[in-house]
């Protein structure tokens, strides 16, 4: 390719350094052999389009930490714990994908949804169990929380009795135990375990359905 002086327009040899007419230097630009990516996508970014099932973990726990607080809090408070679980697992899902700007697969939302629900489900224990600190040492609310379990117990055992007689006479000192304090407590772990199950189960759907949201989003914009 012929080359021209940038001053006086004169023919260059290619080896010139200056111009042979003008005495002008001149100046080459010799491209770089790995050309520079033109999309801006971060080395991160393009392993996980080379493997979209890949989950970053770190940015997975921190989504599913940022929200669980939030979901947890509400659960404990205003009750409706499948329908703060699942908004958040799917909060959790958008989260992720701002922070890798990878388009998650229903099996990374499954993933990521349950993390948050057992991070939720912690939460939501150790606000009941310090609620419940509170009301019999703080507020000396004891003798009704005592009561109230008493009354949830009568009414287990009634069930119980009414939908097996035999068991009445079969088992007496079962049905006494839940009209116990350590019934009380029982009734207090097996509460604490349904919670736990079922806030990780539907944090995982939500989690899913949040993956399936992003997914359909994606779509027009990479067409």
């Amino acid at each position: 390719m012929e080359q021209f002086c940038h001053r006086c327009g004169a023919a260059l040899n290619g080896t010139d350094p200056f111009c042979p007419h003008c005495g002008a230097p001149q100046l080459r630009y010799e491209p770089s052999e790995e050309p520079a990516s033109s999309t801006g996508v971060l080395p991160r970014q393009r392993l996980a389009s080379r493997n979209p099932g890949a989950v970053h973990w770190r940015d997975a726990i921190l989504a599913a930490a940022i929200l669980a607080f939030p979901a947890g809090l509400f659960s404990s408070f205003l009750g409706f714990e499948a329908l703060w679980v699942i908004a958040g697992g799917i909060a959790a899902i958008s989260l992720y994908r701002r922070r890798t700007q990878t388009l998650p697969t229903s099996s990374t939302g499954w993933r990521i949804g349950g993390l948050l629900g057992l991070f939720a489900a912690v939460v939501t224990a150790i606000i009941d169990g310090v609620t419940l600190l509170v009301q019999r040492y703080a507020m000396h609310e004891g003798s009704l929380l005592d009561q109230r379990y008493h009354d949830l117990g009568q009414q287990l055992t009634e069930q119980l009795v009414r939908s097996n007689p035999d068991a009445a006479t079969a088992l007496p000192g079962f049905l006494h135990f839940w009209l116990t304090p350590d019934g009380a407590a029982a009734m207090v772990l097996i509460n604490t375990v349904g919670l736990v199950v079922s806030m990780l189960l539907f944090a995982a759907a939500g989690g899913a359905i949040g993956a399936r949201i992003t997914q359909k989003t994606a779509q027009p914009s990479a067409r």
